[in-house]
């Protein structure tokens, strides 16, 4: 059976790439989705001031990283392809594929390789915007410059069944996966397994690290163990960013939770990147407060915060350096992060326009307020994140989208006498017209609204959505069932 189909595929140099969900094979499809998802979403995110704190004892597998796209090696006797988590397939009359072909003869099993697919360019330091850039152009494609590294085995070939089973056992142990890479990638040249050396103590990692990411030439290292997770270590992230917005402690009206931070993009708008709570103490938190509540402005875009508080939008006017320990494109599902492009207008205020990719930041922590910079294209342009990361359209023009209003579809209003007062029930339907637009609107919402005034809590609220009309009906059916028994009387709909 045919693992992936080719029926959408567009040129690759002479090869072919397939697009996402192209794996036809359910099994393969899932196990590459819930790798991203489990095992690489497990790496401890530390930055270099934490190599002591962090390195256990024992021996340990110190690994470069390179700054490339997660793609899989899936190789079976004579057959390979490339594989992404969300199912692109690269196959064909590729120059990696053709000698992953080669490594792949022979083998009695199936194997998932998880690894980097990167481009090697002019400068000796990998970026992962390259990669993106030489699989551009079609049959024009830069193919010649793609390289694959592999760092790890999902399934082992049957023949190595003694050292899949031994890797079962200790699921930290890197050595029998390191051994096999070596064996099938140890002599390749446009397929490797990742650079890696076997050392102990936090001193050795410490010295690789300097050697390696300090001197600028890699990303990161990728410390392996058997009495933990894997470390990720990679520099601080610093990221110049305005303050748009501001939440209040609920514990303490009188500080600053958090902030919300914006990144300018080439067309002026400013871009949502995220949120930092990591402020400092309560005296800074009051300073914050302080400052940031004499610039509020008035916004026609509602966002809350993680602990359901909403911000309160200000002027865009206050620069602030954030370090954080990584920095992400993409979601543990595969998908990009895509957050709202605003605009603040002097008299109207924040406009929103719609959501584009950016990325998320790990662990991000306040450093200073810039002083010595303002809100313009240069200090906090969005293109600080270029040197970290890729991002797709991070340079595109963004138009505001128009949304079609959305249809109501049911409306049923029931009421209930009790006692001289009268309760009412509701239950609305209506299809969103969006989800085409804005992935984040739901094509169907269900709404059942329960006011009754000798309550404590006299209204009640229960919103539920739907991906089909089928669905909703259902959900609001069973509204009814449960919430409209005897003595209850319909007086609209």
């Amino acid at each position: 059976m045919a693992r992936f189909s080719t029926s959408k595929a567009e040129a690759l140099g002479k090869g072919l790439l397939s697009p996402e969900g192209s794996v036809t094979d359910a099994d393969l499809a899932a196990l590459l989705l819930n790798y991203k998802r489990g095992v690489a979403s497990r790496y401890i995110a530390a930055t270099s001031q934490e190599i002591e704190d962090l390195t256990p004892s024992g021996e340990l597998h110190v690994s470069k990283k390179v700054d490339g796209q997660i793609w899989y090696a899936v190789l079976d006797a004579d057959e390979a392809f490339l594989a992404s988590p969300k199912g692109k397939v690269i196959s064909g009359a590729h120059p990696v594929v053709d000698e992953l072909r080669k490594h792949a003869r022979g083998l009695a099993g199936p194997v998932v390789i998880p690894g980097e697919l990167y481009a090697v360019g002019d400068n000796d330091r990998i970026r992962c915007g390259d990669i993106a850039n030489a699989m551009g152009g079609g049959n024009k494609a830069q193919v010649a410059r793609m390289r694959f590294t592999a760092f790890d085995f999902i399934a082992e070939p049957q023949a190595d069944a003694e050292k899949a089973g031994e890797a079962e056992e200790d699921p930290f142990s890197y050595s029998p996966r390191l051994e096999a890479l070596q064996g099938l990638f140890g002599k390749g040249e446009l397929v490797s397994c990742a650079t890696t050396e076997v050392v102990s103590g936090a001193s050795s990692v410490r010295e690789l690290y300097e050697q390696w990411v300090a001197s600028g030439n890699e990303e990161g290292l990728v410390v392996r163990s058997a009495k933990q997770r894997p470390i990720k270590i990679k520099p601080d992230i610093h990221v110049d960013a305005v303050v748009i917005g501001y939440t209040i402690r609920r514990e303490d009206p009188e500080q600053c939770s958090s902030m919300l931070l914006g990144l300018m993009r080439p067309d002026g708008k400013i871009q949502e990147l995220g949120s930092c709570g990591n402020l400092g103490g309560a005296a800074r938190r009051k300073e914050f407060l302080t400052m940031l509540s004499k610039l509020s402005v008035d916004s026609g875009y509602r966002r809350a915060s993680s602990s359901g508080a909403l911000y309160q939008f200000i002027k865009p006017s206050i620069v602030v350096e954030i370090k954080a320990t990584d920095i992400q494109p993409d979601n543990s599902s595969g998908d990009p992060i895509r957050r709202m492009v605003l605009q603040y207008d002097k008299t109207t205020g924040w406009k929103r326009f719609r959501k584009m990719p950016v990325a998320s930041m790990l662990h991000p922590v306040f450093v200073r307020v810039r002083e010595d910079k303002s809100v313009n294209e240069t200090d906090v342009r969005m293109s600080q994140l270029d040197q970290h990361i890729y991002v797709r359209d991070s340079a595109a023009h963004v138009e505001e989208v128009t949304f079609e209003k959305s249809s109501i579809i049911r409306r049923e209003v029931y009421t209930k006498a009790s006692k001289g007062k009268t309760m009412v029930r509701k239950l609305v339907m209506w299809k969103s017209n969006k989800e085409e637009v804005d992935a984040a609107y739901a094509p169907y919402v269900v709404h059942f609204t329960d006011y009754s005034s000798g309550r404590k809590d006299p209204l009640k609220r229960e919103v539920r959505l739907a991906g089909t009309e089928v669905k909703a009906i259902a959900i609001g059916d069973a509204m009814i069932a449960k919430n409209i028994k005897k003595g209850w009387a319909l007086v609209e709909s």
